[in-house]
């Protein structure tokens, strides 16, 4: 046996024992079965990374988000009668998306023929649905890269008590996820000029949300919508985001499976928007990957999975992510070569920026306007640069709003923009942002990161958590406008 081997056998060992002793157990009570796993082996030569399976699978894809990528759902007649508000007329053409907590309906609107999507939620009266007020707040001050809320109404059902939130969306026609697929039918990569333009969208609008202090919580492929046509991407669905304010705790089982930061799996209640921006290094990665980067089949097979890859979180790490959690019974796993993980055509500014985000310490891990000085992004910023389609890159790419910069320093602010591009006047505050914004000195989430400098911590909340699984509780698939799922916050 080679070394190599030995050492791959060694780490299955290691693991097999961990999950015979470890178990997370989530906000439900429930404690998790271990299942045996996945030792990842990467070839040094092409960067091609090959999977020893020891036991079951990791889960792919369910049946549901398969049919849901493939056609539209028919629409009911009760349906199409009650999309309908007091002041506009909304013509239901199809369900494009539904969820265990609502539906997506693609509509037309009847005075100007305006193609929109509706998420329609059936609203329960035990619970705080925060989605709205945050929608409302956010479609207060636009950003290119953040789906907008054009109307809303409520309607009733049929049955006496129910009432529906039908939240009138922008119409984009795809999602990260759907596009990838595609590419994975095609055995086709994610071309590194899409991710590279699409990820430094989504550090945009990331930036702009956390710059009002508001925390997504549910960042993954399904909810990033794209218009292929436009090579543009919108950060969608806040049925699980929440305002982050100072003493108020958090729920910890939040955030679908594959996507969830470690520090939610172990059960922390005092996180802060670093659990966006680890999100983000997951999709990044997967998209550089062709596949999920840690795709757990429970909350406990979560955490072995994020193992594999980042080796054995250290005490002090385990204090950062959860001062609280004592367990420490972990086999020593050492960590394994980012550059063996993707393709050899990956490069090494790519992986680095996905490093960076996938920190245990959330500290660590930079913020979203740091990862828009990345690197990575540094040919967006040459007066050369052109979209991947060839068209000019538009300047709107590098206009950013009071909450985006809010959290940067002024180094930082120069840099984001090319000297080419025509500046606009410093801000000289951060807009107010209404009842539901906390304090500045809580607004962003506090990491220090190696692109960056620290700032104060925002703070915790509870909320009821959105459903467990590599696709959570919402709308899976490809072509929807807006996930149909919502949180439910308690009182």
């Amino acid at each position: 046996m080679s070394v190599s081997q030995k050492s791959a056998t060694d780490q299955q060992t290691l693991l097999s024992d961990m999950m015979r002793d470890l178990a997370v157990t989530d906000s439900s009570g429930t404690r998790h079965p271990p299942r045996r796993s996945t030792v990842l082996r990467g070839d040094d030569a092409t960067g091609a990374t090959a999977a020893a399976t020891a036991g079951a699978a990791a889960a792919p894809p369910s049946e549901f988000e398969a049919r849901l990528a493939e056609k539209s759902y028919e629409i009911s007649a009760q349906d199409r009668k009650e999309l309908r508000s007091d002041t506009i007329n909304y013509d239901a053409q199809r369900m494009i998306g539904h969820g265990s907590f609502g539906a997506v309906f693609l509509a037309r609107v009847a005075e100007t023929n305006e193609i929109v999507a509706i998420k329609k939620v059936l609203q329960d009266r035990r619970f705080k649905n925060r989605e709205l007020q945050i929608m409302r707040q956010v479609s207060k001050q636009p950003h290119p890269y953040v789906v907008n809320l054009c109307h809303h109404f409520v309607t009733k059902g049929p049955k006496h008590d129910d009432v529906y939130l039908n939240l009138v969306l922008e119409y984009v026609p795809e999602t990260v996820y759907s596009v990838q697929r595609q590419y994975n039918r095609n055995k086709e990569n994610f071309p590194i000029p899409l991710v590279k333009v699409y990820m430094y969208q989504l550090s945009r609008a990331l930036a702009h949300i956390h710059g009002m202090g508001i925390c997504h919580r549910d960042i993954k492929p399904q909810n990033l919508l794209v218009d292929p046509a436009r090579q543009i991407l919108k950060l969608c669905d806040f049925g699980s985001a929440k305002v982050l304010m100072k003493g108020e705790p958090n729920i910890a089982y939040i955030c679908s499976r594959y996507y969830r930061a470690p520090e939610l799996i172990f059960g922390s209640t005092d996180y802060n928007t670093a659990v966006d921006v680890w999100s983000q290094g997951c999709v990044m990665a997967e998209m550089l990957k062709g596949s999920p980067l840690f795709p757990g089949a429970s909350g406990v097979d979560q955490l072995v999975e994020i193992i594999k890859v980042l080796g054995t979180p250290s005490k002090e790490e385990l204090r950062a992510m959860n001062p609280n959690y004592q367990e420490f019974r972990f086999p020593q796993i050492r960590p394994h070569p980012w550059a063996t993980i993707f393709r050899a055509s990956v490069p090494a500014d790519a992986i680095d920026l996905a490093r960076i985000m996938l920190s245990y310490t959330p500290s660590r891990r930079c913020r979203a306007i740091e990862a828009c000085g990345h690197p990575f992004f540094n040919d967006l910023r040459s007066p050369t640069a052109v979209m991947p389609d060839g068209t000019p890159m538009p300047q709107v790419m590098f206009q950013f709003t009071e909450e985006e910069l809010a959290l940067a320093m002024p180094d930082l602010v120069q840099a984001l923009v090319p000297p080419h591009i025509p500046r606009r006047p410093p801000p000289s505050s951060i807009a107010a942002t209404a009842s539901i914004t906390p304090e500045p000195s809580v607004a962003g989430g506090g990491y220090t990161s190696s692109i960056g400098t620290s700032s104060t911590r925002s703070a915790p909340d509870t909320s009821r958590s959105r459903g467990e699984g590599g696709g959570g509780g919402g709308v899976e698939g490809g072509a929807t406008a807006a996930a149909a799922s919502t949180s439910l916050a308690a009182p």
